[in-house]
């Protein structure tokens, strides 16, 4: 078969090809015999725009052969075995969903891929390394080597490597798709692990009587529309005291978000300790364009249940209330958490009573404390709540 130059190929009809795209590219010359042989070896190699351009191509290549008498029981053979992989790969995208261990979705890829030697390499960060199905550092074989590499993504960091025979790229269509159920597959992994390590770290949570810590920023709408952009990089800094001051005092952080931050202690004083620490940081800290960042916490404690969720129960309930109740720069402790803490608070440290309280939702009152030290604010407005009696 000659060569056909592009003068050539650009004299000729559209009709003279098996394949013109949207963008009026022309692909698979028809026009004679020799070229009509050629375009049926090159068919499955071109990436066509879509399933309906794909079966319009394959029509007029075959009234193309039937025109110059040409037979082409290979070429039928194919596409029919393309078909059938097409339909397998189609009952493997939802296999993949039931895939249960990285071993079994090699085994399933080889299948669908036909290659008995295919293997699934997993990206380490910590390594920066791909990783086989034993956690061995894998090499990816060099361009030109027998063995191909599919490369998987995301956002534009490596994430999966599939090494394969090279014979599997003559199907792209199958590429294609079994590629995106890997993808899927490999995603959904991801995710049931980060779900499955929550579930796990909040499972190791303490359970029984725990003394719960909840701050939150007073005035924040404000904040963030006086610093707009900047609110975030703020918010961060005040997250990182709170979690610095909680770890310190022993504590374990259960939730954040917003302005809100969760945390829970086995023993009442390091609750306290915590609290005093985050008060004192945040009063200390110079804050951008001069503006003042106030932090209420609120302490209580009780006996919650601990489920694969979270924590659940009137503690819970009980310190959101008391937090909300007051104002910023204020440590709030219920009178569980005060009798907790008993003999065992620090040298200087106060606490007030402010009477009896109805916080919105709890049937009983709670009488609430004022933590006060020498280096902290000691007046503030009313709590937050409607009192109960004239103890405040």
């Amino acid at each position: 078969m000659s060569q056909l130059s592009s003068k050539d190929r650009a004299k000729l009809p559209k009709s003279a090809f098996a394949y013109v795209d949207s963008r009026g590219r022309r692909r698979l010359p028809i026009h004679d015999e020799s070229h009509v042989r050629n375009a049926l070896a090159r068919f499955t190699k071109v990436a066509f725009e879509d399933e309906a351009a794909r079966e319009r191509a394959r029509k007029r290549l075959l009234a193309a052969a039937k025109k110059y008498g040409i037979v082409p029981i290979g070429f039928m053979t194919g596409q029919l075995q393309a078909q059938m992989s097409e339909a397998a790969a189609g009952r493997f995208v939802i296999e993949l969903g039931q895939v249960g261990t990285p071993g079994e979705l090699e085994r399933r890829l080889r299948t669908a891929l036909r290659d008995p030697t295919l293997s699934v390499l997993h990206w380490s960060d910590s390594a920066a390394v791909y990783l086989d199905g034993a956690g061995r550092p894998a090499a990816l074989p060099p361009d030109g080597a027998d063995r191909a590499v599919t490369l998987l993504e995301r956002q534009g960091q490596p994430m999966t490597a599939l090494v394969h025979d090279r014979a599997v790229l003559d199907n792209p269509d199958l590429v294609k798709t079994v590629t995106a159920a890997v993808r899927l597959a490999v995603e959904n992994e991801r995710l049931r692990g980060q779900v499955e390590a929550q579930v796990s770290e909040v499972r190791s949570l303490p359970t029984g009587s725990v003394t719960f810590l909840l701050t939150d920023i007073e005035g924040s709408t404000d904040l963030l529309q006086r610093l707009g952009d900047r609110y975030a990089p703020l918010l961060a800094e005040i997250r990182a005291i709170i979690r610095g001051s909680v770890s310190r005092a022993e504590g374990r952080e259960v939730d954040a978000r917003a302005d809100e931050f969760f945390a829970v202690f086995d023993r009442a004083p390091r609750a306290l300790e915590a609290a005093l620490s985050i008060e004192r940081t945040v009063q200390g800290r110079a804050w951008p364009d001069g503006v003042e960042v106030k932090v209420r916490i609120g302490i209580h404690r009780g006996r919650p249940t601990l489920t694969d969720a979270g924590y659940v129960g009137l503690a819970v309930h009980t310190v959101a209330r008391i937090c909300s109740a007051a104002h910023g720069g204020q440590i709030l402790l219920s009178a569980a958490a005060r009798d907790a803490v008993g003999r065992s608070r620090p040298a200087g440290i106060r606490f007030r009573g402010l009477g009896s309280h109805r916080l919105r939702g709890l049937r009983e009152s709670q009488a609430l404390f004022q933590v006060e030290a020498a280096d902290l604010p000691a007046r503030f407005p009313a709590l937050r709540t409607q009192t109960d009696d004239s103890g405040t």
